[in-house]
């Protein structure tokens, strides 16, 4: 990227990563970011701009878009997951609502109105993903379902599956266990997290991870690797810094990267599948894996090596 004639990707880079990593416009600064450097990275425009998997009575799950902060809170002035699922929701019911035979009367409507308030007000999401993930989010559509939900995560009833591309090639002949616990850096701004390695690391939590070997390929003519991962516990950043434990940090990663891997569009991790085990049902969703050559021309996989038909 030139500014003025001066090549200036790798100070903005730099810059991207000694910001606060929770402020609110920081995404604002990767957005922007990643645009100047892609002609393949997308974000969407509007609330209308989201995928729904799974629905049900108590549960919806989205496909969330990478760099889309899960509220306004993280990012005030873009669009985020919670806002657009509500807008689905609400314009999912308004069409039913008006498509009904006879037509409504002014006092069901109003009344309808007031309900379907209340039903909006009520959606809230069950977990986090962080702000460059994407893949499978779960809403619940009332404060029992949430709670239900919750008491799943606190019970361990809850298996989530990540798709990764990651930086070189990965050799195994069979799982590998992560069991390495996971602090706050004291060294870095912000929430950055370290494993228990790192000489600043304070206040280390038990952290595992499952992984498995999908494919070798190259992402822009590097080595790289897709895996599965399985988390068994649920710390912030696990994938990134487990998959950096290894020694192959996942691809785009703009943060635990050496040097700073700032040229891909996105970072490669993606939520596959989500399933809850709640008390009222079982939600099991799958989205649509990203890590393709059809939709990411710069991936292209040479070898498959634990090819797994659900992934």
């Amino acid at each position: 990227m030139n500014l003025l004639g001066v090549d200036v990707s790798g100070a903005c880079a730099t810059f991207s990563r000694l910001c606060y990593f929770g402020a609110p416009w920081y995404s604002v600064i990767v957005q922007w970011y990643r645009q100047q450097r892609s002609d393949h990275y997308r974000y969407p425009s509007s609330d209308d701009d989201i995928q729904v998997v799974y629905e049900s009575k108590n549960y919806i799950v989205v496909n969330k878009d990478d760099l889309v902060p899960i509220d306004a809170y993280d990012a005030p002035s873009q669009v985020n997951v919670t806002q657009q699922v509500k807008k689905w929701f609400e314009r999912r019911e308004t069409e039913r609502f008006f498509k009904q035979e006879p037509s409504p009367t002014e006092q069901q409507i109003e009344q309808w109105s007031k309900n379907l308030a209340q039903k909006i007000e009520d959606i809230r999401y069950c977990h986090r993903l962080d702000l460059g993930t994407s893949g499978c989010m779960c809403f619940a559509r009332s404060t029992v379902a949430s709670f239900l939900a919750y008491k799943a995560f606190i019970d361990k009833r809850v298996l989530k599956y990540y798709l990764a591309l990651v930086q070189g090639h990965l050799h195994a002949n069979y799982p590998i266990f992560v069991d390495v616990p996971i602090g706050e850096n004291a060294s870095s701004y912000g929430r950055i997290m370290c494993t228990n390695d790192h000489p600043y690391c304070t206040y280390p939590k038990a952290a595992q991870s499952h992984i498995d070997v999908l494919e070798h390929g190259e992402y822009d003519g590097k080595p790289a690797s897709k895996v599965l991962v399985r988390i068994l516990t649920g710390k912030r950043h696990q994938i990134r810094l487990h998959m950096n434990y290894l020694g192959h940090p996942i691809v785009g990663d703009y943060i635990y990267t050496e040097p700073i891997d700032y040229k891909p569009h996105r970072i490669m991790l993606h939520a596959r599948s989500l399933t809850i085990h709640t008390d009222q049902e079982l939600v099991d969703a799958l989205a649509k894996d990203p890590f393709l050559t059809q939709f990411d021309p710069k991936w292209k996989r040479t070898k498959t090596i634990y090819p797994i038909n659900r992934w």
